[in-house]
């Protein structure tokens, strides 16, 4: 097997699909390239240090701005005090639900970590429903399956660890929230857009949903966010969450920065790019290990709804030796051999591949698998197209070598 034969082979063969990905890239760099125009960034907000208390943080109300306009919505929330993807999610169903109140799941079951955040919500009488994945758009199914309006309707877009799972596109998100809107019109549409940022060239809030959340070092961070999340949408439901997140009264006018928006704010600039870099990479990937004979999700001219790739290894010691694989091609701690452990949150343990310069930022090139039938590994981030590939093909290598 020759690597760089089989990426010319993929360059032509997915011609079309990589052009399609630069053109998304290329509108979404300039979409956030305007929201920093549109809301006037100036060098005092990005070098401004906030501390204390932080009122009028000039950092917070610049992330507010930017990624309201580039996400679309009449508001945001963005702050280091939030700390990621599922952390934004809790604060913002704790914030919204009250006893009695319900959540419906349109997509099927939640992901393990959320999972526990329904659980303890159950335990203030807010009740959860699930429609299973194959009916989310069947509005007859979910209204004879319904009684209660619920008060959140909730969409996830990627497929978490629901490895057979198709991730939802803007389209599909847009006939779901077309169909739940005709039965519940006052359910707030609340869409964990983690994964799917920049994907396409709109946004869940572009096709109705009222509230969006994502964790800022799974891409959206542009690999140079330290930490944090953003939740965006309608300004009145984003006010109730920030009463919840600080305090009633104080709000969204408090929560310093202390200088972490440079690195925010320019991350979000590089996103696009690097997002667009890291779908180029998995789709040549997804060619070639079809080529070979591996089992694949999505494959390479399918739609995308998110950044990641799955690889059904349906092997214990095939997924450790894989994900070990991608451990060596991180640009840090690559000389470490990882192993499956258990983490807080999963029922199963779980190994997990990543070395970049923030703790557990997926976006820069990493992988994960939870140690079950069928043994699928997930991959997602890179900073260019090159490393995704060589990274994926040279760590596949190593397991049909020893499989001889």
């Amino acid at each position: 097997m020759n690597l760089e034969d089989l990426i010319k082979e993929a360059e032509d063969i997915c011609s079309f699909k990589l052009e399609e990905i630069r053109e998304i890239k290329k509108r979404n760099e300039l979409k956030v390239l305007s929201a920093f125009r549109s809301a006037g960034i100036d060098e005092y907000v990005v070098s401004f240090v906030g501390t204390g208390y932080g009122y009028n943080d000039r950092g917070r109300e610049a992330l507010e701005d930017v990624f309201s306009l580039s996400f679309s919505s009449e508001s945001a929330i963005v702050i280091p005090q939030i700390i990621s993807g599922t952390h934004a999610i809790s604060s913002a169903l704790f914030a919204l639900l009250r006893p009695k109140d319900r959540i419906l799941s349109v997509t099927g079951p939640v992901y393990d970590t959320l999972r526990r955040v329904i659980n303890s919500l159950s335990k203030w009488g807010i009740e959860y429903q699930e429609i299973p994945f194959e009916y989310r758009e069947d509005a007859e199914y979910i209204k004879s399956k319904i009684n209660t309006p619920p008060k959140i309707i909730f969409i996830q877009r990627s497929c978490g660890y629901n490895w057979s799972r198709k991730s939802l596109t803007i389209s599909d998100i847009a006939n779901i929230v077309s169909n739940v809107r005709d039965i519940f019109e006052e359910s707030i549409i609340f869409v964990d857009n983690c994964y799917g940022e920049f994907v396409e060239d709109r946004e869940p809030i572009e096709v109705g949903a009222d509230i969006i959340v994502g964790s800022l070092i799974k891409g959206v961070g542009g690999n140079l966010a330290p930490t944090g999340a953003y939740i965006a949408g309608k300004r009145e439901i984003i006010d109730k969450i920030g009463d919840f997140i600080t305090a009633p009264g104080q709000g969204r006018d408090i929560g310093p920065t202390l200088g972490i928006q440079r690195a925010m704010l320019q991350g979000l600039l590089f996103a696009p790019h690097f997002i667009g870099e890291s779908l180029e990479g998995l789709t040549m990937a997804s060619y070639i290990l079809e080529k070979l004979g591996f089992e694949v999700l999505p494959k390479w001219y399918e739609p995308r709804g998110d950044g990641v790739q799955r690889i059904i290894l349906r092997d214990r010691e095939k997924l450790i030796r894989f994900l070990q694989g991608i451990q060596n091609f991180c640009p840090v701690n690559s000389m470490y051999t990882i192993e499956p452990q258990e983490l807080p949150g999963y029922s199963d343990p779980v190994i997990l591949a990543g070395g970049g310069f923030v703790q557990g930022s997926t976006g820069e090139f990493s992988a994960d698998g939870i140690l079950k039938p069928p043994y699928v590994a997930f991959i997602q981030g890179g900073y260019s197209h090159n490393q995704v590939i060589v990274g994926i093909i040279s760590s596949i290598e190593k397991i049909l070598e020893e499989g001889k």
